[in-house]
């Protein structure tokens, strides 16, 4: 039998894509990139060139992909992802992306799903992991995740709490940890997700830190921005609770703590998707940016003038947007 592998995204919806994946064609180890950082690393190279076909789920990361199939570590792969990125085109790489068509999906999830006729309870904690509630407000996937939810007899708080508990993972920036979650996701049910005891205390571990950090955030005219350290990957989660509880049209937060880098992630609220532009600027400047059309982050070496020169071209392109972050930048 020939070995295959996945390497999947480190939240909710990359975890979830991985078990649908391995529910429908089988147990193979997975790997995950360190926690917060888009790249691999030697233990990804030496698991992928060790395979002869690796499934790369939910990451927004082709360029680290290319290099892979051009430095011959790669033999043969598959790339699924619903994220806003150039298309891989490559003799080695069966690509995927319903974006390339000009179809936006919720999250990798519904992609995987949709390409094995699978459903299950994993597909909805992929997309509410992505795009929370809105999921079922959304035009085609919310009529899917209803009808997932009758057929199952699922319980919308439970997958909330299912997505929160299995993002602990990541938040704890505990990378095995992302790793065994798909492998135990495969074959658990959303009971067993929500009995695991070694979670829940993680969710606790970071829920005090996430709440500090949204309290600090400065709101004004529907335009928000904080500044924290932490050694946790809370930025992402700090920036959806701001966007979709505290009803900010957008947000943008910086975290110079986070283990010798620093993160800058932003994202807007519903009726305001259009990030693609600064994503592009970004990644023309130098900096390794990537996300969908709602959201974005990028994660680079600690330095004062990176960030700056990040933050100039956020603070202009957010301007072309109609938002002023000045105010709450003071």
């Amino acid at each position: 039998m020939k070995m295959k592998v996945i390497v999947h995204h480190w939240d909710a919806d990359g975890i979830s894509s991985a078990a649908i994946l391995m529910r429908e064609i089988g147990k193979m180890p997975v790997f995950s990139p360190p926690v917060g950082e888009f790249r691999f690393d030697a233990r990804i190279e030496s698991g992928v060139s060790s395979s002869e076909l690796a499934y790369f789920v939910d990451l927004n990361m082709p360029e680290e992909v290319l290099k892979l199939a051009d430095s011959n570590l790669l033999k043969r792969a598959v790339f699924i992802d619903h994220h806003i990125q150039k298309p891989i085109v490559h003799e080695k790489i069966v690509y995927h992306n319903p974006l390339s068509r000009g179809v936006a999906y919720p999250s990798a999830s519904f992609v995987v799903s949709e390409m094995f006729d699978h459903s299950s309870y994993l597909t909805l904690l992929g997309g509410l992991g992505d795009v929370g509630e809105s999921l079922f407000e959304m035009e085609d996937f919310g009529e899917r995740a209803e009808k997932i939810m009758e057929s199952e007899g699922l319980e919308k708080r439970d997958l909330i709490e299912a997505v929160r508990l299995v993002d602990s993972n990541y938040m704890c920036v505990d990378r095995y940890g992302v790793e065994e979650a798909a492998l135990f996701l495969r074959k658990a049910g959303i009971d067993d997700v929500l009995e695991r005891e070694d979670w829940i205390e993680k969710a606790r571990e970071v829920e005090e830190e996430i709440s500090r950090a949204v309290s600090e955030a400065k709101i004004k005219n529907g335009v928000a921005f904080v500044s924290f350290f932490s050694s946790n990957a809370i930025i992402s989660k700090v920036i959806r609770e701001i966007v979709w509880k505290r009803k900010a049209k957008l947000c943008v937060a910086v975290n110079k703590g986070f283990n010798g880098k620093y993160q800058i992630y932003l994202r807007v609220g519903k009726g305001n998707e259009n990030v693609k532009k600064l994503i592009e600027r970004l990644r023309g400047a130098g900096i390794n940016a990537g996300g969908k059309a709602e959201v974005f982050g990028c994660v680079f070496n600690a330095d004062e003038s990176a960030m700056k020169k990040a933050m100039e071209i956020i603070k202009d392109g957010v301007r072309e947007m109609g938002f002023d972050l000045s105010e709450v930048m003071r």
